[in-house]
């Protein structure tokens, strides 16, 4: 497990230059971290191109982790939709068992308190015996899901959520609510883009105004769309450059939009 540096800035590197789309821009590596492409700033949010495993630990300590990582490779094989039975709908890599507790471990490490993460069941299986903080296991329950579509076994209709905390006082804004979250599946440019209303429920109550929002596996940006509208700080990282210019796009256009638009409601609560 990678030794995570106690206070750090994020990764930073080559000139800054203005960006007519974005902001500003830094477009070369420089010396601050080689697996670094590309660095752009969009009011309080800084958006790096490049390797999570490599550029999380410059990244310095924040105060919370919302993400959602790839799956593990059963997961990612499995996907299908009625329209793509014969093939996955994941077109990324995904992360073995290792790779999976690694970045969990050392997200404790860096957030000084939640670390919210979407996760398969058996990624959450391997959390439950790693002896890591987990603090409580929940649902994203998809009223919409997929069938199962060979008939022949229940499908499965939710996603896993872990939620882990380093030792010491917790804290969140969601009163007695369940571990439980019941929202459609909604389509986007990324195969497995979370709808904008959960994320921004997670990012409502597991942070605070003005705190810094790590998301090491940004993907389109649902995470940096959610932080932009409801005032808080983000860090993302991206490695795909199509995923990154459409996370950077979408984060423009909710920082440009402010929080007019910010999403509510569009949750039931569990029963």
């Amino acid at each position: 497990m990678r030794t995570l540096p106690k206070s750090r800035n994020h990764p930073d590197s080559g000139e800054t230059i203005p960006s007519a789309q974005y902001g500003s821009e830094a477009r070369s590596a420089g010396p601050a971290n080689d697996n670094l492409i590309r660095t752009v700033r969009i009011g309080d949010c800084v958006l790096h191109q490049g390797d999570a495993f490599f550029l999380v630990p410059d990244c310095g300590e924040v105060d919370c982790i919302i993400t959602d990582p790839p799956y593990n490779a059963k997961t990612h094989t499995g996907a299908r939709s009625a329209k793509s039975l014969g093939a996955s709908l994941i077109d990324f890599d995904s992360l073995s068992d290792e790779q999976f507790i690694e970045f969990c471990g050392n997200a404790v490490a860096q957030a000084r308190r939640w670390v919210v993460l979407s996760c398969a069941w058996q990624q959450a299986a391997l959390l439950d015996k790693s002896g890591l903080p987990l603090v409580r296991l929940g649902i994203w329950h998809k009223p919409n899901a997929a069938p199962q579509f060979s008939g022949d076994r229940p499908g499965m209709g939710y996603e896993t959520l872990a939620m882990l905390h380093r030792e010491g006082k917790k804290r969140w804004n969601g009163g007695g609510h369940h571990a439980v979250w019941v929202c459609n599946v909604e389509r986007g440019a990324h195969p497995t883009q979370k709808p904008l209303k959960l994320i921004a429920d997670w990012v409502a109550k597991f942070t605070e105004p003005g705190e810094t929002v790590l998301d090491p596996f940004m993907g389109s940006g649902t995470t940096g769309v959610a932080c932009a509208v409801q005032g808080r700080k983000f860090i993302g990282i991206e490695k795909r450059p199509d995923y990154f210019e459409l996370a950077c796009r979408r984060i423009a256009d909710a920082h440009a939009q402010g929080t007019l638009f910010a999403p509510t409601g569009g949750l039931r609560k569990s029963q």
